[in-house]
């Protein structure tokens, strides 16, 4: 049997190019702004920016986008674990070496 090939998901590429755009700027980005720095047409981006918007992946501010603060609470919730697992090692570590 031949392998399955890995098919990118367009929808999952769009998102991620609106992201990248977003997290490159503090002021906030129009509709039309972000199609120009990402490629992508005026439609894809309102359609994108309105769910990422009802999902709280970004925020509308006057006439632009900025990231959302669900993006934040999910970084905050990932770095704690992260910080676990180095405390985690740290601790195994020292134990190891006989360090304090």
């Amino acid at each position: 049997m031949a392998a399955k090939s890995c098919r990118k998901i367009e929808l999952l590429l769009a998102t991620d190019a609106i992201l990248n755009a977003l997290q490159e700027t503090r002021e906030p980005l129009s509709i039309t702004e972000l199609s120009r720095r990402t490629g992508l047409s005026i439609d894809n981006i309102f359609r994108q920016v309105g769910t990422m918007a009802d999902l709280r992946w970004v925020e509308k501010i006057g006439d632009g986008y900025v990231l959302g603060m669900r993006l934040a609470v999910i970084w905050a919730r990932r770095k704690s674990v992260l910080e676990g697992r180095i405390n985690k090692a740290q601790q195994e570590l020292s134990e190891l070496t006989g360090g304090n």
